[in-house]
């Protein structure tokens, strides 16, 4: 063994050399390549010292963590096996064990039999003991050699007794597999105790070697204690008294009986354990008392003298013992703050008989006091009894035995489970006779019932008995029947039993029910239905004809499946008769479920009326049927969503219209569906619809027939298929535009390159309207292939041709271009153009310039409406509004910046200087200045210059002045009163301006007309007379007026009469002729006015001329120019 453990050891320090070498080396490569990479040739010295120190230091650690590795035991697998193999062994014989015991003793219980373990350091010492305690060994030798197991099981009959090895043969996975066995076999109460002996040897130890033995008995005791959940009573047994001298000798002499007695003391019972000095000092005491009190007796008895004298010695020699024996179990028992002490039962003294080494303690005690180190021990003859042993577990132990109590935990776990046990058989047993009661009512209700609708069922039959004929009256009697025959079919309550005794009518209420459905229902759906089809075929109406004799052979059809049109003929034909209302049409549904459920048939139909139904309907054949039944079919019928296909911008500038849903395309109406529908002569889908309506096509038309429904049912799914497209074109609609927001929103999405709304649906369109045959295969290599089907293939032209418009749209000529990328290229330049009016700081005005451009050029939007009449409806409508919306807001934009301009340059001038100012306003207090009147109206005045700046673009041709728009047949038209004012600012210019554009002046002439007699002068004057009339001759007079002329500031008229005057007025103002003249005028004319001047019976008449055609004299001449404040 030393040299196995050598070799490891050398082993293990080559291995850690080599390791630490590899690791040095490659450690020094590393350093090596980084030396060359960042150090070379600069710091190749620094580079390889620094290496070299930290492999040392690297080294040094990976030698020493490598060296300090231990050699963890490893147990053989021999070894285990043998352990493993032993531990099953004793857990085989621990069942054993209890058989064996068992028929030695019938116990009611477990429990009742007393169960102890015996711990020693050597059970083989304590053999002679235990077989005196009156138990027997069970099979040995099955463990070993004689008792070489350290645990062996030892039988009586009063108990059991399991003897375990506290030595070094003992493993901890025998003790385990022993507990376990013993947990499994009383879980509440392994065991009843622990009997604990200690060769009174070990009590003449040194007090550590003593302390120490006591620490390790406790710590094997507590483990016993957590094992089985118990706080173990345990009785010290201190064994081999023969070898304390003078002992044994002193009951030498004492008959058997008295050498079977107990020696010892049992511990009254501590609550919280542990080991009382006062009891212990006191029943030592009493048993050293009890020596002395026998030894006159045991020297009476003993005549030899080494006897004798041992006799004598004996109370000394035992006394000596109790100190040691104190500190044994006061060390053993004892307990601390955080838990209690073993459960100390007593201490008892045996001797096994058996021949050892003997110690004289009061001699050793003796010689030590004499200060001697050591002295000749004297051998006594040894006792062969055995003493104390035979009813140590009888008188002692045993009576105890209920002491130790019961694990609580699996204690009150067997109660939860026993309470829990008992109340789910009650519970079982109160739910039982729950359930039967249950029964028992639902049943009893159920038949009452029953009965009771029964005979309200008996009462309506007597008072109206069905009729045959009546098919409506007989449904409300036979539903009645359904609801008895319904409670029998209702979801019966959890607590029904199928096997609880029934007295049930259900069978006959059932029998009894489909029997009536047969006897009346039956016929009067034969006969209301073979009514309709006489009714039909008398009015050759060769679809509800077929219609109809479809549905009577089905009625006539066991095995039929499509009940759903059958079903519905019925309720249709109930309702429209008028004869029934929703109750009764709702009660014929639940019958016909039922009659239909149980594939219930008429006896025999009406070959005749068959024969003559078939006549109407050959006339023209089955087609339309027959292609409802394909369109029906699970394999056609099913829908393709294709608005993933349209994108996700697809909402942002189409929709569909409200409740369309064509959007779900039928497989049909796709190239895959047209590719996969065969409608040819031999096709599997048309034998299947013929057969559907075998009844009604026969079981095998002929040749000619059958090519005529072939041929038919082609051009209808032709025209289906165009059509449909055709009207998904149509219900797609285009979103308004309202405003200059949404212009520029619905021009963003046209022009984004990905996803683009209007590319994206022509190409759907074209991608399901582009059929294109696939080739058939040939059958076998080297054949030709089939050729195609010509009708099929001149359907898919018919179709491609229906929607060619979409497809020129999205196909690329020779250059590669594509009609719908040309015009999102539009799109893009009319944004791009709309582009300057968003991002203008004033859009107005740059609208406005581009309408009144003397050469206009062509703009993007001009030529998107020129795009319209070669496009698609949709796109027309794109086209349609993006130009409209464009052209309003141009219009709108230019209009605004007129409107504005008008304001600030003419309008607001116009109410601030002259508006409110005569003679503008005849009310007027104030005159207007005559230069802010020649300022407005003069050429190039205010409002010349606008007129010549803003509104002279404006076109007069065939109507009123108008601008033109971007698009043919649109334009701005103004405010028609700005027109008249712009007239009549003409008049006043030429009236005002006629000698000096610039200046503003009158020449006219005045004459006096008439003036009466009593009247004899009639004088005009400013600062001086400008003219006078005295009853002469009247000639003309010229007179002017001239806005900058001062001495025209005041003007006034005097009449006179001889000496008196009649009349003295006067004018203050530049507009001082037009106050004398224009409220006297009489009449005028484009240069003839006519005034007269009446003061009561006085009168002046004068007469004016001016020169132009404007006389600026006529009334309201000035009045009359009135602006609009927005134009």
């Amino acid at each position: 063994m030393a040299e196995s453990t050598s070799s490891k050891s050398t082993n293990n320090r080559r291995s850690s050399i080599l390791w630490t070498l590899l690791f040095v080396v490659i450690t020094f490569a590393v350093g090596g390549v980084l030396t060359w990479k960042y150090a070379y040739p600069t710091h190749t010295l620094v580079g390889v010292l620094s290496t070299l120190l930290v492999a040392i230091l690297l080294g040094s650690l990976c030698y020493w963590l490598l060296s300090r590795r231990k050699n963890k035991p490893q147990t053989s697998n021999q070894e285990k096996a043998l352990i493993n193999k032993r531990c099953k062994l004793l857990a085989q014989h621990f069942k054993l064990m209890l058989y064996v015991q068992k028929r030695k003793k019938r116990l009611s219980s477990r429990y009742d039999q007393p169960t102890y373990i015996l711990l020693s350091d050597d059970p083989r010492k304590d053999k002679s003991i235990i077989t005196q305690m009156g138990y027997e060994a069970y099979k040995v030798d099955d463990f070993g050699n004689d008792i070489e197991f350290p645990i062996l099981f030892w039988l009586s009959e009063h108990s059991i007794l399991i003897s375990v090895s506290l030595g070094e043969d003992q493993n901890p996975a025998y003790i385990k597999t022993l507990c376990q066995s013993l947990n499994k076999w009383r879980p509440r109460q392994a065991i009843n105790g622990l009997l604990l002996t200690t060769d009174v040897k070990e009590l003449l130890n040194s007090t550590e070697t003593l302390t120490q033995k006591a620490d390790q008995i406790k710590s094997e005791i507590q483990g016993f204690n957590r094992a089985f959940g118990l706080n173990l009573p345990v009785y010290n047994v201190i064994t081999q008294m023969g070898q304390i001298n003078d002992f044994c000798q002193f009951f030498s002499a004492f008959d058997e009986t008295k050498r079977n007695e107990v020696f010892g003391a049992t511990s009254p019972i501590q609550k919280h354990g542990g080991i009382d000095g006062d009891w212990f000092n006191e029943e030592y005491d009493s048993l050293i008392s009890q020596l002395i009190a026998n030894m006159s007796t045991a020297l009476a008895s003993q005549l030899n003298q080494d006897y004798r004298n041992a006799i004598c010695a004996a109370p000394y020699q035992f006394g000596l013992l109790k100190q040691s024996l104190w500190q044994f179990l006061h060390r053993l028992y004892r307990g601390d703050q955080l838990q209690d002490g073993l459960n100390f039962r007593g201490f008892y003294f045996t001797h096994s008989g058996t021949n050892q080494a003997q110690h004289d303690v009061l001699a050793n005690v003796v010689n030590q006091s004499l200060g001697h180190e050591q002295f000749q021990q004297h051998q006594q003859i040894p006792v062969q009894q055995t003493l104390f042993a035979q009813h140590l577990m009888t008188h002692a132990v045993l009576n105890e035995h209920d002491l130790v109590g019961v694990n609580r935990r699996k204690e009150n776990l067997l109660l939860t489970m026993q309470t829990a046990y008992t109340l789910f058989w009650l519970g079982l047993f109160a739910s039982v006779l729950l359930v039967i009661k249950l029964d028992f009512d639902y049943q009893s209700q159920r038949e009452a019932r029953a009965d009771s609708m029964l005979e309200r069922y008996k009462e309506s039959i007597a008072a109206q008995p069905y009729d045959i004929e009546n098919m409506s009256d007989n449904i409300p009697n036979l539903y009645s029947l359904n609801r008895i025959y319904s409670l029998y079919l209702e979801p019966k309550p959890w607590y029904t039993l199928s096997i609880m005794p029934s007295s049930s009518i259900m069978k006959d209420v059932q029998a009894a029910y489909f029997s009536e459905l047969q006897r009346v229902l039956i016929p009067s759906m034969e006969n209301t239905l073979e009514k309709d089809l006489f009714v039909y075929v008398n009015l050759e109406d060769q679809a509800k004809t077929l219609s109809l004799l479809n549905n009577y052979r089905l009625l006539f059809n066991p095995e039929r499946t499509n009940i759903t049109e059958l079903k519905n003929y019925f309720v249709t034909t109930l309702e429209e008769q008028g004869e029934a209302d929703s109750v009764n049409v709702a009660q014929l549904r639940v019958l016909l479920d039922d009659v239909f459920a149980q594939d219930l048939v008429p006896i025999k139909p009406n070959f005749d009326l068959e024969s003559l139904a078939k006549k109407v309907i050959n006339q023209t054949g089955i087609e339309t049927l027959l292609y409802e039944h394909i369109l029906n079919s699970p394999t056609y019928s099913k829908r393709i969503d294709v608005r993933q296909e349209l994108g996700t911008n697809f909402n942002q500038l189409l929709s569909f219209s409200p409740d369309y849903v064509g959007y779900l395309v039928p497989y049909l109406f796709t190239p895959s569906g047209f590719n996969e529908l065969d409608l040819s002569v031999d096709s599997p889908v048309l034998k299947d619809a013929l057969k559907a309506y075998e009844g009604v096509a026969g079981t095998s038309p002929s040749a000619l027939e059958m090519y005529r429904i072939s041929r038919d049912l082609k051009q209808m799914y032709q025209g289906d298929y165009i059509n449909y497209w055709r009207d998904f074109a149509t219900h797609i609609q285009v979103k308004s535009i309202s405003n200059a927001d949404e212009l520029k929103q619905t021009l963003a999405v046209l022009t984004t390159a990905s996803n683009n709304p209007l590319a994206q649906l022509y190409t759907t369109i074209s991608k399901y309207t582009s059929v294109e045959l696939i080739q058939p295969e040939a059958k076998k290599e080297g054949e030709q292939p089939p050729e195609q089907d010509i009708d099929k293939k001149e359907s898919a032209r018919q179709i491609y041709i229906a929607f060619s418009q979409y497809h020129k749209q999205v196909t690329a000529d020779d250059q590669g271009n594509k009609p719908i990328d040309a015009l999102l290229g539009q799109f893009t330049e009319a944004e791009t153009w709309l582009g300057k009016f968003y991002e203008a700081e004033d859009p107005q005005k740059v609208a406005y310039q581009a309408l009144t451009a003397e050469i206009k050029t062509s703009n993007p939007i001009s030529l998107l409406a020129q795009q319209e009449a070669s496009q698609p409806s949709i796109s027309k409508q794109i086209l349609a509004q993006i130009t409209k919306q464009t052209n309003d807001l141009v219009m709108s934009l230019a209009h605004a910046y007129l409107n504005s301009t008008w304001k600030t340059e003419v309008y607001q001038p116009y109410e601030t200087t002259i508006a409110a100012y005569y003679p503008f306003n005849k009310t007027a207090s104030l005159d207007a200045s005559t230069a802010d009147v020649a300022a407005f109206f003069k050429v190039n005045g205010i409002l010349d210059q606008f007129y010549q700046t803003k509104l002279k673009s404006f076109s007069t041709e065939e109507r009123s002045p108008y601008l033109y728009g971007l698009l043919p047949n649109t334009g701005l038209a103004l405010d028609p009163a700005v027109w008249q004012m712009i007239d009549k600012a003409r008049d006043i210019r030429n009236a005002l301006f006629l000698a000096d554009p610039q200046n503003m002046s009158l020449q006219f002439q005045l004459k006096a007309k008439e003036m009466s007699s009593d009247v004899t002068e009639f004088i005009i004057r400013g600062e001086k007379p400008l003219f006078t009339y005295q009853h002469g001759p009247r000639l003309w007079s010229k007179q002017s007026w001239n806005a900058t002329a001062i001495e025209q500031d005041a003007l006034g008229f005097q009449i006179k009469a001889q000496a008196s005057s009649i009349a003295n007025e006067k004018f203050e103002g530049n507009w001082a002729w037009f106050k004398l003249i224009e409220p006297r005028v009489a009449s005028t004319t484009s240069q003839q006015t006519e005034v007269a001047i009446k003061y009561g019976e006085s009168q002046v008449e004068l007469s004016i001329k001016t020169q132009g055609q404007n006389n600026p004299f006529v009334p309201n001449f000035f009045s009359a120019f009135s602006l609009p404040s927005s134009i």
